[in-house]
């Protein structure tokens, strides 16, 4: 759950200056603990988990086929190497053996007659060919296992995108709650600090040393984002709904036009 909501800087308000000038009042606010904590992030870290927990009775059964595939795929292709790097070997025992047979056929040529040059050079011709025929396999098996490969990694985003949409069906677009996570912050940020008077808010990280220890508004920021969040939760539910004109007086509107 915490690779999934990245822990991004909070630029706009959090800048820092090389210089500071002497009457400005300094305060600190942690971004990464007020991102964590942002109710938003806390309430979709909650809705997350149990997202996570339907997903995988949903898709399980897909996914496990997907991971044996994948699994098997695998093999398939260090058996393939395997039997490559055999045959690389095969090859330069084969050249040599070959090349040493070659010169023994010229070398004895003189004195042999021609039916036994001919089958001891289709001799040769049918080793070098029984050794193209295998590499000829090899090829085909990585050719064979190439498209395998290229299906799979199809049916794998395929099955990525279809969990990636029931995922913003639910609400549950991490991007966007994160954005709007961030916004909240700069403004709670800038606020609070134009209220307490700081002209410069900078992350805890860049500070060595900190004689006020009240300089460090993170806490209170966190609370504003907190009421905040409160309020419009109390707004919403008091939002009057409106109220439908009963079907008699309906009918006697329609009648009048």
């Amino acid at each position: 759950m915490k690779n999934l909501f990245k822990i991004t800087t909070v630029a706009t308000i959090l800048a820092l200056s090389n210089t500071a000038n002497a009457n400005e009042r300094i305060g600190f606010a942690d971004p990464g603990y007020l991102l964590q904590n942002h109710p938003a992030m806390v309430e979709a870290s909650a809705k997350f988990e149990q997202f996570m927990k339907e997903t995988e009775k949903k898709f399980a059964e897909e996914g496990k086929k997907l991971e044996s595939e994948e699994k098997a795929l695998l093999a398939e292709r260090s058996k393939i190497e395997e039997d490559a790097q055999k045959l690389q070997k095969e090859q330069g025992t084969l050249e040599a053996s070959l090349k040493k047979k070659v010169a023994a056929l010229e070398k004895d040529a003189p004195r042999l007659r021609a039916k036994e040059i001919q089958a001891r050079q289709d001799a040769i011709n049918a080793e070098q060919k029984a050794f193209q025929n295998k590499v000829t396999a090899i090829q085909k098996r990585e050719s064979e296992f190439a498209k395998k490969a290229e299906a799979f990694q199809k049916k794998a985003g395929a099955f990525q995108e279809k969990v990636a949409k029931e995922q913003q069906v639910n609400g549950l677009d991490p991007n966007e709650i994160q954005k709007k996570a961030v916004d909240e912050i700069n403004t709670a940020i800038k606020t609070l600090a134009e209220t307490k008077g700081y002209t410069l808010v900078l992350s805890p990280a860049v500070a060595l040393y900190a004689k006020d220890e009240k300089a460090d508004i993170t806490e209170e920021v966190l609370s504003v984002l907190k009421a905040n969040v409160a309020t419009k939760a109390t707004e919403t539910k008091e939002e009057p709904k409106k109220e439908e004109a009963p079907v008699e007086e309906k009918k006697a509107e329609t009648q009048a036009k």
